[in-house]
């Protein structure tokens, strides 16, 4: 028996798939709550009195010119694919987020996650969204990456870009503020749904490696990890290199999903602010006492048990990200 989500999939699917490029164009003219942000431009549009979440990923000449190809056409360097740099990187290309919305959408469809949004449709069209305001300063990013030449040309090729791939997503409700409101009473909860993410995308060889809160929707029932953007998988056409940090990093999602747990709950419930300025320090200290056996008493049950089950890996990972953070274009993961 089809789920509702399968039946609204379907109808929506069917809807956009018999318009042409003018008539979506037309809808993407009309669509409301209209933003940008590094990855695209995006949108929601009516489709037949359902809200459809659009995603408009700029097109390079260079992937015109390669349709459906997940190679790094621009021979980006891999710690592009980190996504806690000072400063966001120039993204790896439109067609790998849509091999990687593909196959999350396969599984839900076949009943094996429910942790994801369906893509309905997908069309390359016309135009493309404005460049987003943390991509303005383009030298300010490849100094970043110490003037790296393919990020330079990459950038250079998405402000030249004439098309977009638009992604027309399952638009899902925006009630994580509520589940994160009740850190005591959702911690066990919340943690479930990010393992069941993560033990999915680790079936299908997929690593989002940018999951944070920001790229999560709640409704009633559920969490859902969105945006693929800096997605790779070593089902891609990858280089050597690729490869080699593909196989470093095959335990990075479950340590980025521990640790936006662990510093959540330590935050919220433990009683470590975040500082004004000067970096976490009292709550990365926090996390490593407890990750080395120092537990304190005071701590709700709940919470002390997730904290139990991923305070080494939240730690392993906020001593990597406070690297990325402070401008070490150089540091890479290691995994456990």
């Amino acid at each position: 028996m089809p789920t509702t989500r399968q039946v609204r999939h379907g109808l929506v699917s069917a809807s956009l798939a018999a318009r042409d490029d003018d008539e979506l164009a037309a809808l993407l003219r009309g669509a409301s709550d209209s933003a940008v942000g590094v990855g695209g431009g995006s949108s929601v549009v009516d489709v037949d009195g359902v809200p459809v979440f659009v995603k408009r990923v700029p097109l390079t000449d260079r992937e015109l010119a390669h349709p459906h190809s997940t190679a790094n056409l621009f021979g980006l360097p891999t710690a592009c694919q980190y996504g806690m740099h000072p400063l966001a990187g120039p993204g790896f290309g439109a067609w790998r987020e849509l091999a990687a919305n593909l196959t999350v959408t396969e599984g839900v469809l076949a009943g094996a996650s429910e942790c994801f949004a369906l893509l309905h449709h997908w069309r390359v069209l016309p135009g493309r969204p404005p460049v987003a305001d943390e991509h303005r300063d383009v030298e300010a990013v490849v100094a970043q990456f110490e003037g790296d030449p393919a990020v330079r040309a990459r950038f250079e090729e998405l402000a030249a870009a004439r098309f977009s791939l638009a992604l027309f997503l399952e638009h899902l409700p925006g009630r994580l503020p509520d589940w994160l409101g009740d850190p005591v009473g959702r911690a066990e909860e919340i943690e479930r749904h990010l393992v069941e993410a993560v033990a999915f995308l680790r079936s299908r060889e997929l690593l989002h490696l940018d999951g944070h809160f920001g790229n999560m929707r709640a409704d009633d029932e559920r969490i859902y990890l969105v945006d693929f953007g800096l997605a790779t998988s070593p089902r891609f056409d990858l280089s050597e290199p690729e490869r080699d940090f593909v196989a470093r990093n095959v335990h990075h999602d479950a340590d980025y999903a521990a640790m936006r747990l662990v510093n959540w709950l330590v935050t919220t419930v433990c009683g470590v602010p975040m500082p004004a300025s000067g970096g976490p320090v009292a709550r990365n200290a926090y996390v490593r006492r407890w990750a080395d056996g120092h537990v304190p008493r005071d701590v709700p049950a709940a919470v002390a048990g997730v904290l139990d089950r991923h305070a080494l890996a939240a730690a392993r990972m906020n001593d990597f990200c406070w690297r990325l953070v402070d401008g070490d274009v150089h540091a890479q993961y290691t995994g456990v």
